[in-house]
C-alpha cells in the first residue's frame, strides 16, 4: 500500500520577475523609416528642355511668348494669373496660349473648386514629351489650323476694348452696340496686321517643314 502525502491548504506566494516592456528594435521597423525618408525627399528640379523640334513646335503652335510661359510653366503647377505675374504678359494672352498649348496636348489642368467664392481655379502643368510625339504625327493637321486661322484673321475686321479683353469681330461688336461684351467699355477697331504677319511666318516655316519630312 502506498501512502499520499497531503498537499498544503494554501500554496506559497511566488513572486513573478518584472519583464522589461521596451520595445524590440527590428529590421523591419529601420527599414519602414528609410522608406519614409525615402519619400519625403524631394525630387530634383527638371531642367527645360532645349530640343529644337519641341521649341519650333511651341513656337509654330502660339507664337514668340509661348516659350515664355513654357518656361515659366516647366516643372511648376500654377493659374493662369500667377503665369500672368510672373511673365508680364497679359492674362488675356497667356490664357489664349495656354488653350493653344492644351489642343495641342502640350500642357494639361487640374481644376479644384475654391471653398470660399464657390469660382473652379485651374492649374496648369507642362507635357513635353506628350506634346512633341502629338506633333510628330499631326503636322499637316497643325498647317490646317494655322491656315485658316491666317485667313480669319486677314479676311476679319476686329474691334477692341482699352482694357485688352479678347477681341471680336465686326457683327459680334454690332450686336453689343461697340460694346465690350466683358466690361461694357467702348470698342475700337483693333490693327491686327502684327497677328498677321507673326502667322505667315509660323506657315511658311511648316510647310517647309512637312515638304521636307
Amino acid at each position: 500500500m502506498f501512502w499520499v502525502k497531503e498537499l498544503p491548504k494554501k500554496l506559497p506566494k511566488v513572486k513573478s520577475k518584472k519583464v522589461d516592456k521596451k520595445p524590440i528594435k527590428t529590421k523591419k521597423a529601420k527599414a519602414t523609416k528609410a522608406f519614409k525618408k525615402e519619400v519625403v525627399k524631394e525630387a530634383p528640379p527638371q531642367k527645360f528642355p532645349e530640343d529644337p523640334v519641341f521649341l519650333d513646335l511651341l513656337y509654330q503652335i502660339a507664337g514668340m511668348q509661348a516659350t515664355t510661359v513654357a518656361k515659366t510653366l516647366f516643372g511648376n503647377e500654377i493659374t493662369d494669373e500667377e503665369l500672368s505675374k510672373r511673365t508680364g504678359i497679359s492674362i488675356n494672352l497667356v490664357r489664349r496660349i495656354l488653350y493653344e498649348l492644351y489642343d495641342n496636348r502640350l500642357v494639361s489642368y487640374k481644376r479644384l473648386r475654391d471653398e470660399d467664392s464657390g469660382w473652379y481655379i485651374y492649374y496648369w502643368q507642362m507635357n513635353p514629351d506628350r506634346g512633341v510625339e502629338h506633333m510628330r504625327g499631326n503636322r499637316r493637321q497643325l498647317l490646317q489650323k494655322l491656315e485658316e486661322k491666317l485667313h480669319e484673321e486677314k479676311n476679319t475686321v476686329y474691334f477692341m476694348c482699352r482694357n485688352n479683353d479678347p477681341k471680336v469681330s465686326y457683327d459680334a461688336a454690332a450686336e453689343t452696340e461697340f460694346k465690350c461684351p466683358r466690361c461694357s467699355k467702348k470698342l475700337e477697331p483693333y490693327d491686327n496686321s502684327n497677328a498677321v504677319v507673326a502667322l505667315e511666318r509660323r506657315v511658311q516655316l511648316l510647310r517647309e517643314q512637312v515638304t521636307q519630312a
